[in-house]
């Protein structure tokens, strides 16, 4: 996979958490940032989930999940911001129970990655412009984390868009990719 701009991506990817609200409300407990560095607020020098980039390529980046703490943690991801349910489930669904089957509806819960204790899973997403991850499932409530972005590469010259590589980016045809590179107007 192409490098791109690794360092002004991992600038990028320990981004303080949005204001969302965790739970019904609430603060996040942490951010990503927090537990790579083992400060998460209540469990300072402890090993915590986090997400750190490996490679970033055209229109993907490749993710390591880090889990060294006790117990599973769920890292959801989405691509592009996508939305999928009504709510923000963190954790409590609904009706305030921690299942997600069955009715009422639940809230929804994005694809993600499983990490084990003690294990490190490596990940490549696909994305037009961007990847977010978010840590609210797992065993662990104070390691919870908002979403955490990380761009994907995006083409810097025409060569990129060449022999086929505007399909990687994510564009309908070379020339928008062209266009993209030429003017920055993205019509993908």
């Amino acid at each position: 996979m192409k490098t791109l701009g690794g360092a002004a991506v991992a600038s990028t990817a320990f981004a303080a958490p949005a204001a969302a609200g965790f739970g019904t409300g609430g603060t996040w407990p942490s951010t990503n940032t927090l537990n790579k560095n083992k400060q998460a607020p209540g469990r300072v020098g402890q090993n915590a989930p986090y997400v750190e980039v490996d490679d970033v390529g055209p229109g993907a980046v490749t993710l390591n999940f880090v889990n060294q703490a006790p117990g599973l943690a769920y890292f959801e991801y989405r691509a592009d911001g996508e939305e999928l349910g009504s709510g923000n489930h963190p954790v409590v669904n609904a009706d305030g129970e921690h299942d997600v089957g069955g009715s009422p509806p639940r809230d929804s819960i994005y694809s993600g990655v499983g990490v084990p204790s003690g294990n490190t899973e490596t990940k490549t997403l696909e994305a037009k412009y961007y990847v977010e991850v978010r840590l609210a499932l797992g065993g662990e409530r104070d390691w919870d984390f908002d979403w955490v972005r990380f761009d994907v590469g995006q083409p810097e010259t025409k060569d990129d868009c060449k022999k086929g590589g505007w399909e990687d980016y994510h564009f309908k045809n070379q020339g928008q990719c062209v266009r993209y590179v030429e003017t920055g107007k993205d019509s993908r």
